[in-house]
C-alpha cells in the first residue's frame, strides 16, 4: 500500500510539474506575441493573461512581474536567433565561408519582427539594470568563439586572439543589428550591412594573403 501511495505522489507531482511548465511556456508565447506587436511598453500584464486565458496568479507565480517575463522571452527569442547562426556556421567545413554563412544567418534574424522588437530595440529599456550590469551575452560569445575561433586556429588572422576578435565583432553586430531594426527598409538595410561584412572580409582576406613571388 506505501508503495502504491508513493506511486501516486510521484505522479501527481509529474503531472503538476508538467501542467505548471505547460502555464509558462503559454505565457512565454503569449507575451511574445503582445511585445511583437506593441513593444515592450504598450503592452500590459492584463492584456497578457487574458490572452493566454490564466489567472494573474499562475503569471505571479511563474515571474516576478512584466519585466521577468520579457527576461524570458528575450532569452528564448534570442537563443533561437543563437542557434540559427551557429548551425549556418557549421554547414561549411572552411574557416572564411562559415563566418560568412553565421553573419549572414545573424542578418536574416535581425529581419525577423520578434528579434528585432524584442532583442534589439527593446531590451535595453526593459530588461531590469542588474540584468545589464552581470552582462547579457551568455549566448552571444559562445556563439561567436564557435564562428570565429576556426579562423584563429587556422593561423588565418595572424597576432589575433579569440577573446578580442569575439568581443569586436559582438560591438559590430550590435551596431548592424540598430541599424537594420531602426531603418524603414529593413531589408534594404540589411542588403547594405552585407555589402560593409563582404567588403570586410575580403579586405582582411587581402590584407593577410602571402603575397605573389
Amino acid at each position: 500500500m506505501v508503495s502504491l501511495y508513493n506511486e501516486h505522489v510521484v505522479v501527481k507531482e509529474t503531472l503538476r510539474a508538467r501542467q505548471g511548465e505547460g502555464t509558462r511556456q503559454l505565457l512565454i508565447a503569449t507575451a511574445r506575441e503582445l511585445f511583437t506587436e506593441r513593444g515592450f511598453a504598450a503592452t500590459s500584464i492584463e492584456e497578457i493573461i487574458q490572452r493566454a486565458g490564466v489567472a494573474k496568479g499562475a503569471l505571479y507565480h511563474h515571474f516576478s512581474g512584466k519585466h521577468d517575463l520579457f527576461k524570458a522571452v528575450y532569452d528564448a527569442v534570442q537563443g533561437e536567433a543563437v542557434a540559427g547562426v551557429v548551425a549556418a556556421a557549421l554547414t561549411e567545413t572552411e574557416p572564411w565561408p562559415a563566418v560568412r554563412a553565421g553573419l549572414s544567418a545573424f542578418l536574416d534574424a535581425c529581419l525577423e519582427p520578434a528579434f528585432r522588437r524584442i532583442v534589439v530595440l527593446d531590451s535595453v529599456g526593459a530588461l531590469p539594470q542588474d540584468v545589464w550590469n552581470d552582462g547579457i551575452e551568455p549566448n552571444e560569445l559562445p556563439m561567436l568563439r564557435t564562428v570565429l575561433a576556426p579562423l584563429v586556429a587556422a593561423g588565418l588572422l595572424p597576432g589575433v586572439g579569440v577573446e578580442p576578435l569575439v568581443y569586436v565583432t559582438l560591438g559590430g553586430l550590435y551596431g548592424a543589428a540598430l541599424f537594420i531594426a531602426r531603418s524603414r527598409q529593413p531589408r534594404l538595410a540589411r542588403r547594405e550591412v552585407d555589402a560593409v561584412l563582404d567588403a570586410l572580409v575580403a579586405g582582411l582576406q587581402s590584407r593577410l594573403r602571402p603575397p605573389r613571388p
